[in-house]
């Protein structure tokens, strides 16, 4: 009897076995790096752009990975300065604390699915920065394995296990896929709003100013802008400002007032009231995270 019988579900066979050579050195052999293991996973589908532009407000900088899957309707995923086409059978992996939101749908019906995990920064994912892949079969499969294995068992060991199975084989199917980035959103009305927020730096802008800037009227810019980001102006000025606060908080020891100032929050009173309401922690709270 070989072995191929006796493991019907393993494709070997005795000249396979025979073929595998003899170490030189029993103490040397693939895979140098320790690979860090993602943890706190989770799951989640969102099959309409309602259901997903609910959500979008949400987005802001967060420490955690989301893995994006593709798998029907055209649309935009804007990840901080960046316009990212994303097509079905494609992935995007957005690193912690960058700003994303989605827009440029083709169709309100949706299967987007994501997945979300905790890793610790600076790992093998950083190629996959800003990087929208295209699947490989293999990719696929292991896509499809993690959910199913979420449905039946939910053993956390074997999540994890097959969820960096998956990262290591996006990482393969980069390669095949081209890596141009666009330099700046592709939505001119985007790109003119984020140039005017930029300049602005410091100031408490309202949609009046950029309407005024743009000559628009209010009514007209706030209308276009929903239409083509999927989520309200006002609020997407409130987002850039809050990710720029964040990103001050983490990266600088400028005092609190200071940062309400240059994110544009008007006082430091405003800014930590705000800043509470919509992340759950005080402005000094989240800096001693970091």
């Amino acid at each position: 009897m070989t072995r191929a019988s006796i493991f019907p579900c393993m494709k070997l066979t005795d000249q396979s076995l025979l073929e595998l050579e003899e170490p030189e050195d029993y103490f040397k052999g693939a895979g140098k790096d320790q690979l860090p293991t993602p943890t706190d996973i989770l799951l989640f589908f969102r099959p309409t752009r309602e259901k997903l532009q609910q959500k979008a407000l949400q987005n802001r900088s967060h420490h955690r990975f989301v893995l994006a899957f593709n798998l029907k309707t055209k649309g935009h995923v804007n990840v901080d300065h960046l316009s990212l086409p994303f097509a079905p059978g494609q992935a995007l992996l957005i690193h912690p604390y960058q700003f994303h939101h989605f827009s440029q749908l083709e169709s309100p019906n949706l299967h987007w699915l994501f997945y979300t995990f905790e890793l610790e920064p600076g790992t093998f994912l950083e190629p996959l920065r800003n990087r929208v892949t295209n699947l490989s079969e293999k990719t696929q499969q292991l896509m499809t394995q993690l959910l199913l294995e979420w449905h039946q068992e939910h053993h956390p060991e074997a999540l994890q296990a097959i969820l960096l199975h998956l990262l290591l084989s996006l990482k393969l199917d980069l390669r095949k896929t081209s890596t141009d980035l666009p330099s700046e959103p592709n939505d001119r009305l985007l790109r003119n709003i984020n140039r005017l927020l930029a300049e602005w730096r410091g100031k408490t802008v309202i949609v009046a100013d950029v309407a005024d800037a743009l000559n628009l009227s209010e009514s007209r810019l706030r209308a276009v802008f929903k239409e083509s980001a999927g989520i309200p102006l006002g609020s997407y000025i409130q987002n850039y400002r809050l990710n720029r606060a964040m990103a001050l908080l983490r990266t600088t020891s400028l005092p609190i007032a200071d940062v309400a100032e240059d994110a544009g929050f008007g006082s430091p009173q405003a800014f930590s009231r705000i800043f509470k309401k919509e992340t759950g922690q005080t402005p000094r709270t989240y800096r001693k995270v970091f």
